[in-house]
């Protein structure tokens, strides 16, 4: 989904907009407005960002006058669009082009050479001018000398209303990767975990490029994406004879793509993007024993530096931990991270005669406690976006057995997972992560 969001704000509450793939084109610069496609949100100064129905929205040609009243449907054209609030506060609307159709409807790509471009467009709403292109028979030529950065001026006129304008653009082909500011990256490239959220993929394809490759944490799993007509990638595995795994949008956050992984490699063409995830929170986890002891007095350490607003953001970072050391934090038992491992961590000095900082210090660590079985918790529940289908579940279903009985044995004392090696290790984060709900049913036999 693409967020268009009007900032700075002038009001204190205001409505976003959230567009699928649908409402975009490789050919039209910014999102067109599609009402079944567009996510509604509420949002304020204070952080909150409500979601809205589409029967609590309503619309407003740009060129009407202030006092015009909202409408239930959207016109064609400019329009805002604004959430219905629950009393009579005012609300800041976002502005949004409505065009009436989906884009893959209004543009088709002719062909194109070196320096020209020529596209069909069919609007059945009025007319359509480019004055830059050049109208045949063929379609509309355009030259590609004539784009620019800002693309080519193309201004709709409705049978009815106000004429509006869209830029139409050359699209660029293939894999990107870009950050909040629309700036692209290729090559080698490290993100921190919190700035994560702030990069986003897209895969525009043709005849030529339909597809690329990625390859997560050191090549323990290999996917290929492969575009579909609706704008889809379907998602095979390259280990399981191409089987496929799953469909995810052409275009998202760059987090559903690493699907919780420490690294990633994407192929497309002869580009490459080298996708490391780093930060703060994982400073120090470069040495770090793999041992159950070592790890709490790890967690204990991140946990203890974090305020309480950011406990959530100190458990995400340490999930991504099992995916670079190859472990599961629910391995770990709670002896694991007992009072005695952590004594020279929790300043213990003084404290037989300062009753106040025992009592800190007791509550310090009665909090941890709970922060580790909240850890655990999420560490179960963690899957991949990209679940394997039942196929594939059947196919694997004696390696899943296999795994969750060490798993078992780990719990019952009788094996020990850290004494694994990491091929082994891998094997059941993948299995776990991959088959969750056949894993959970296998561990809960």
């Amino acid at each position: 989904m693409t967020t268009e969001k009007n900032t700075p704000h002038a009001l204190p509450l205001w409505t976003e907009l959230e567009y699928s793939p649908l409402c975009k084109s490789p050919y039209i610069a910014t999102p067109v407005f599609l009402p079944k496609e567009v996510n509604y949100y509420l949002c304020g100064e204070d952080g909150t960002r409500k979601p809205s129905k589409l029967i609590f929205i309503v619309f407003k040609s740009v060129n009407a006058p202030k006092k015009a009243e909202w409408e239930d449907d959207p016109m064609i054209g400019e329009i805002y669009v604004n959430v219905l609030g629950d009393d009579d506060e005012q609300i800041e609307p976002a502005r949004a082009v409505n065009i009436g159709v989906e884009p893959s409807e209004l543009i088709t790509l002719v062909r194109e050479d070196e320096n020209v471009i020529v596209f069909k467009i069919k609007w059945l709403y009025g007319k359509v001018e480019i004055p830059k292109a050049e109208k045949t028979d063929e379609g509309y030529v355009i030259k590609k000398d004539d784009f620019g950065e800002d693309g080519v001026l193309c201004t709709m006129k409705p049978r009815t209303g106000k004429a509006f304008d869209i830029r139409l653009k050359i699209p660029y082909i293939g894999f990107m990767l870009q950050d909040d500011e629309e700036q692209t990256y290729t090559g080698e490239i490290e993100i921190t975990h919190e700035e994560l959220d702030k990069y986003t993929y897209s895969f525009v394809g043709n005849d030529d490029n339909d597809r690329f490759s990625i390859s997560l944490d050191d090549n323990k799993l290999n996917y290929l994406c492969v575009l579909r007509p609706d704008g889809t990638l379907v998602v095979r595995d390259m280990r399981e004879r191409l089987a496929t795994v799953k469909e995810i949008p052409a275009e998202g956050k760059l987090a559903d793509l690493l699907m919780g992984a420490h690294s990633a490699l994407v192929k497309n063409k002869s580009n490459r993007w080298r996708i490391t995830l780093t930060g703060k929170a994982l400073d120090g986890s470069d040495d770090l024993e793999l041992d159950p002891v070592a790890l709490s007095r790890f967690a204990f350490q991140q946990f203890a530096q974090a305020t309480d607003d950011h406990q959530a953001e100190v458990a995400a970072q340490l999930i991504h931990l099992e995916q670079k050391m190859g472990f599961q934090w629910f391995w770990l038992k709670e002896a694991d991270w007992a009072h005695e491992h952590l004594a020279d961590l929790l300043d213990m000095d003084e404290a037989a005669d300062d009753q106040e900082k025992m009592m800190r210090q007791a509550l310090l660590y009665n909090r941890f406690e709970q922060f580790m079985k909240q850890l655990a918790a999420l560490s179960f529940v963690t899957q991949k976006p990209l679940q394997g289908d039942q196929l594939q579940a059947r196919n694997n279903k004696r390696k899943i057995a296999r795994c969750a009985k060490a798993i078992k044995a780990h719990q019952a004392g009788q094996e020990s997972l850290w004494e694994m090696d990491e091929e082994q290790r891998r094997e059941i984060l993948s299995l776990f992560g991959t088959f969750h709900r056949e894993f959970v049913a296998a561990l809960e036999a």
